[in-house]
């Protein structure tokens, strides 16, 4: 009996250490140029435009590389409406050389602020569990035109954050360095508390050496009695 319930412990405790993949604590900021209270720069931006829209097609992308693994709950952008279809699509996207790549995730912001009306109504895209960003992996926020008539703008960070920054015309990513477009993302980590890895591995020991001593015992329990 006293067996079976060590036994029984290892699998509880085993089973408990499985369920920590994921550190529970508050959203991490991975990346934020806003100012306090998510401002920005009203007053000028990116441009993101359509194919029937001067100038022409025009997007936009902004790199971002996290300091840990991170699972990705939350991005905030400061987008504007200028004419035609009010909304722009987003995408997450992998790096590929330098600029943009496969879109990990994609959605749309649409009923878009008028551009240069206010200075901290941002747009906010939460997500569940299941995209993990990788440490010292690189990223790019790409913000594109909803329709062929959008003219929209990403809005410039007030806090004078100047980076690396990719543009399609059409055909070909660009890349250059410019103030960048006001954003922030959030995750949670995906790295368990040390101390958490601590107790179920010391906890772990002692219920295996506990079943070795009882097989020990077991053991000499049955040379003694032949």
């Amino acid at each position: 009996m006293k067996n079976k319930n060590i036994s029984r412990s290892a699998i509880i405790l085993l089973g408990l250490m499985a369920s920590f993949p994921i550190a529970s604590r508050a959203d991490s900021i991975i990346f934020n140029d806003f100012g306090t209270g998510h401002t920005y720069n009203p007053a000028t931006g990116l441009t993101i435009a359509g194919t029937q829209s001067m100038p022409g097609f025009v997007e936009w992308g902004q790199p971002f590389t996290p300091n840990a693994r991170f699972d990705l709950t939350q991005v905030s952008m400061a987008l504007g409406w200028v004419a035609g279809m009010n909304g722009v699509t987003v995408s997450l996207d992998t790096n590929n050389g330098g600029a943009p790549g496969k879109a990990l995730a994609s959605w749309s912001f649409v009923g878009l602020p008028p551009a240069g009306t206010t200075t901290n109504i941002v747009q906010t895209k939460t997500f569940g569990p299941g995209i993990v960003l990788q440490s010292g992996q690189t990223y790019w926020l790409v913000a594109a035109p909803s329709a062929a008539n959008t003219q929209a703008v990403w809005n410039l960070n007030s806090t004078g954050v100047i980076g690396l920054a990719a543009v399609n015309f059409g055909n070909v990513w660009l890349t250059t360095r410019v103030p960048s477009g006001a954003f922030e993302v959030l995750g949670k980590s995906v790295v368990p508390e040390p101390s958490t890895w601590f107790l179920f591995g010391t906890g772990l020991l002692g219920i295996l050496g506990a079943i070795r001593k009882e097989k020990r015992c077991a053991r000499t329990r049955g040379y003694s009695e032949s």
